[in-house]
């Protein structure tokens, strides 16, 4: 049995993170890994009230089909990563599955006097699906680290205290008549989920809040960078070091989206990809990558580029008299050149994204260059 006051702040704050993950984060911006996420938390919210009744009931059967509802739960976690980053199989069915097993199992085992072990080897399956959420939070990227540092150590140490029940198990040996041998497990199983379920509502909140990360286009797989690879081949060739890899994105987009109408925003994002063009060179190739972000190989000296860069962030800045609204833009540039990358197109494009990122962090309406050599 949980302690009661325990059980009310657990239900308090599964419903307070549901609400909030269907408020602030589905509703903001809908998606797939979102609408599983809300599924994980709602699962979650109705185990809470489910346990507390067990308490209040006795039921161990109910206590323990809750148990492993909230296992279950955990699983929609990492489904929801997956289905995030666009993986090819995220295995939703699989965590559904193995939801409904252990809905069933847990209780019967309940029944027949096994709980105990049964438990042990539920928590066991859950600690291995954490270790998957954090290879998936892994492969989130180091721009998003601070987003995905409370999940990451939630999940860290869920496995901690599995291995912590394993081994107790162990030590323990079979438990006396008449008892589970769970007894350390529950004093801390209510405080687990309360502090696995803040933290996992900070890190999907503001992943659901951002959107899925666009999917990254290899170079062989665009003309652009089939063009571009052969321009810096042929200057390597040739000892020809002028040239650099732009990045330039438009700042703020997502506050301009919520601000305007998609009519008003497309024509915002077309006037941006139009001044790039025509500020630029027509010598430089020039790539858009999406709406608010623009890709461009320059072949041109430092002391150029510095003039292309300014003469380029007064022209978005500058306000379009024909709009009916006026709208304050700006653009953030990474700026990566062959002298500090060298000339490997990926590594140049890298690079540059990471300068361009930093552009924007730092405020915006301003560029970032790689001054020193990259590896």
């Amino acid at each position: 049995m949980i302690d009661p006051m325990i059980g009310v702040v657990f239900v308090a704050l599964a419903t307070v993170n549901a609400a909030v993950m269907i408020g602030l984060g589905f509703l903001h911006r809908p998606s797939q890994a979102g609408a599983v996420w809300v599924f994980s938390f709602t699962l979650a919210m109705v185990t809470a009230y489910g346990w507390v009744a067990a308490d209040a009931t006795g039921s161990l059967a109910l206590r323990a089909g809750c148990a492993g509802a909230l296992l279950g739960s955990t699983m929609f976690v990492w489904t929801g990563l997956r289905t995030w980053r666009g993986a090819p199989r995220t295995y939703t069915w699989v965590a559904a599955a193995l939801t409904v097993v252990l809905c069933v199992v847990l209780p019967l085992a309940a029944s027949a006097g096994g709980f105990g072990v049964a438990f042990r080897f539920a928590f066991a399956l859950a600690a291995l699906v954490a270790a998957l959420t954090l290879v998936e939070l892994g492969r989130a990227g180091s721009r998003q680290r601070h987003k995905i540092m409370p999940l990451a150590l939630a999940s860290a140490g869920f496995i901690v205290l599995a291995a912590v029940y394993i081994v107790e198990g162990l030590m323990q040996g079979a438990p006396a008549p008449g008892t589970d041998g769970l007894q350390l497990m529950r004093e801390l199983n209510s405080m687990t989920a309360i502090l696995y379920g803040q933290a996992a509502t900070v890190t999907l909140l503001l992943l659901t809040r951002e959107g899925a990360p666009a999917p990254r286009v290899t170079a062989a797989e665009t003309p652009f960078c089939a063009v571009a690879r052969d321009r810096l081949r042929r200057a390597e060739a040739v000892g020809d070091r002028w040239w650099c890899v732009l990045d330039v994105r438009l700042d703020d987009p997502g506050d301009l989206r919520e601000a305007f109408s998609a009519t008003e925003f497309a024509r915002i994002a077309d006037r941006f990809a139009r001044d790039v063009r025509e500020t630029l060179p027509p010598d430089a190739d020039v790539d858009v990558r999406d709406e608010t972000r623009v890709v461009v190989l320059l072949p041109r000296p430092e002391g150029a580029v510095r003039q292309l860069l300014s003469r380029l962030l007064d022209q978005v800045a500058t306000p379009d008299p024909g709009e009916p609204v006026a709208v304050r833009r700006s653009a953030s540039i990474g700026w990566a050149s062959v002298e500090a990358v060298g000339y490997d197109l990926d590594h140049l494009l890298d690079a540059a994204q990471a300068a361009g990122a930093d552009a924007q962090r730092h405020g915006g309406d301003r560029w970032e260059r790689v001054a020193a050599p990259v590896g």
